[in-house]
């Protein structure tokens, strides 16, 4: 496939990945080309809204609209032996903001992944309906019930390909941003942070912190949280968060640059604190303009 340009592989992180909401404001702003989108639950949900023709202003009200209050009403129980949330309400809230688009409605080329329980492998969606896509991307084991596509039945995407590096890179890009906060990797890609409980870096690259350190400062502080008010969900999100962190490294090391926003003491479920996190991620990509306009340089990408 013909290069494309530059390709953003957002990556999972439940509430924490409103982040990827401020990196898509200051691309706009500093006029940063974006040819494709590659996604992974919140972050399929993100750049779906993007790819569609959603500005990131547009998106950030949204986020900023929905209150604990709204959030819970998006919550319709399922069947215990299924899972908390059935999705049906969610998946009406996405469908509010994708209609009945598909794939080949969006302004940008768009793809999005999910997991196969029954085959066992990544699913790449890039066909049919955009809506469903979306909402198998974002079905967190034990919280939401999979969902039935196309004869598969798909789980969140995070399962296997937290951040979808090699997606974007499949689709055509030639330079791919990773947007992720799960963990920093430790490889030579340059990598780019907010201030805020950042380590000290040398040309956007951390110099102290690496993967691991990071991985552990992160999953002690998610498990005194979690043990604090300890529910099946808390521990699973947990688990699944510290799984997706140590599978995140050999993604991030195929990206050609890294934003990742640290976003400290939020939890998965912290969409009511929209606002500092999606501050955090504006930082973090503030952070990064210069390297990606070398990057953009380097490889001769209009």
């Amino acid at each position: 496939m013909n290069a494309e340009g530059l390709g953003l592989a957002l990556g999972s992180g439940s509430a924490r990945g409103l982040a990827h909401i401020g990196v898509l404001k200051v691309f706009e702003r500093e006029g940063l080309p974006i040819d494709l989108i590659a996604g992974t639950s919140i972050g399929a949900l993100i750049g779906g809204a993007y790819a569609i023709g959603m500005t990131a202003q547009e998106i950030e009200a949204i986020a900023l609209s929905t209150n604990i209050r709204r959030l819970v009403s998006l919550f319709d129980v399922a069947r215990p032996t299924k899972a908390l949330v059935n999705g049906r309400k969610v998946e009406k809230f996405i469908r509010e903001i994708a209609g009945g688009m598909t794939f080949a409605d969006t302004t940008l080329p768009f793809a999005c992944v999910a997991v196969d329980v029954t085959s066992e492998r990544q699913v790449v969606l890039q066909e049919g309906d955009l809506a469903s896509a979306i909402r198998a991307s974002i079905s967190t084991p034990v919280l939401f019930a999979p969902l039935e596509r196309n004869g598969q039945l798909l789980v969140d995407g995070a399962v296997l390909n937290s951040v979808p590096v090699d997606v974007a890179r499949r689709m055509g890009a030639d330079v791919v941003i990773a947007v992720t906060n799960h963990g920093v990797p430790s490889s030579e890609v340059p990598v780019y942070l907010n201030d805020r409980g950042a380590a000290p870096l040398e040309d956007g690259r951390p110099v102290t912190r690496g993967f691991t350190a990071s991985v552990s400062s992160r999953a002690v502080s998610l498990v005194k949280d979690r043990l604090r008010s300890p529910s099946v969900y808390q521990h699973a999100t947990c688990s699944l968060d510290l799984m997706v962190r140590e599978l995140a490294e050999p993604r991030l090391r195929a990206a050609d640059l890294v934003i990742a926003p640290q976003v400290d003491g939020v939890t998965s479920y912290s969409f009511h604190e929209a606002e500092r996190i999606i501050a955090v991620g504006e930082q973090a990509a503030e952070a990064a303009v210069g390297g990606i306009r070398r990057l953009l340089a380097a490889r001769r990408v209009p």
